[in-house]
């Protein structure tokens, strides 16, 4: 009798545990854009080192966040800070996830001199699709937009717009992939825009911020990451 009842609960207990084990947190990125990936890969070491379970859904960058802050994802893999202003139900992981450079780009040979904001009302301008700083420097203005950034140079070079907006991530990306292909390409000084990007979670999600957080400080104070490239 007594050692059915052992058996019993040797059976019991590991179901127990299964029972208990929580489906990974369901996290949006970008895929075609380098600075989503970069957040995506630094959040895998993240959540490795709290200890918890996440996937990583692909989604355009617009349906990531409204999914996000709809709760129908657990979160966003990196947004710019002050988010929350507009989208009240995500809650930010204090913590720098990497920093985020926006250029402008233009062929070469063209005698512009330093990028200002007067170009943008004079040059034909083309950015990828649902980027929301290019969004905001260009409002008002008309803007071409694309889905990759492959075919948005390939607009610049044909002469289709004259100025492209994009992350220097991003950018120089796509340039090492094939440098004799696009050196004729040259970014502008001074940068258009610059930030920092922050980890999001929905609201429902709050009880894993703190474990975030001191997950995040730990690698940073491990100089787990190089961010000399921006």
């Amino acid at each position: 009798m007594l050692l059915c009842a052992v058996l019993g609960l040797a059976l019991v207990l590991p179901l127990r545990g299964l029972s208990l084990a929580r489906e990974p947190y369901r996290i949006g990125y970008l895929p075609n854009a380098q600075i989503s990936l970069e957040s995506k890969n630094r959040l895998e070491a993240v959540y490795a080192r709290a200890g918890l379970p996440v996937e990583f859904v692909p989604l355009p960058q617009k349906r990531s966040l409204y999914l996000a802050a709809a709760g129908d994802l657990d979160g966003d893999a990196g947004r710019i800070y002050g988010l929350e202003s507009n989208y009240p139900s995500m809650i930010r992981v204090e913590g720098k996830l990497l920093n985020f450079n926006g250029a402008a780009y233009v062929i070469k040979g063209q005698h512009i001199g330093e990028y200002r904001d007067s170009l943008l009302d004079v040059m034909k301008v083309g950015s990828l699709c649902g980027v929301v700083w290019v969004e905001k420097v260009m409002k008002g203005r008309c803007l071409e937009q694309v889905n990759t950034y492959e075919g948005l140079f390939a607009m610049l070079l044909e002469g289709r717009i004259d100025l492209v907006l994009s992350s220097q991530r991003s950018a120089e990306t796509v340039f090492r992939k094939a440098p004799h292909f696009y050196e004729s390409i040259e970014r502008l000084e001074p940068l258009v825009f610059q930030t920092t990007f922050y980890h999001y979670l929905n609201e429902k999600n709050a009880d894993i911020v703190p474990k975030l957080e001191k997950a995040l400080k730990e690698l940073r104070d491990e100089n787990y990451w190089d961010d000399e490239a921006q």
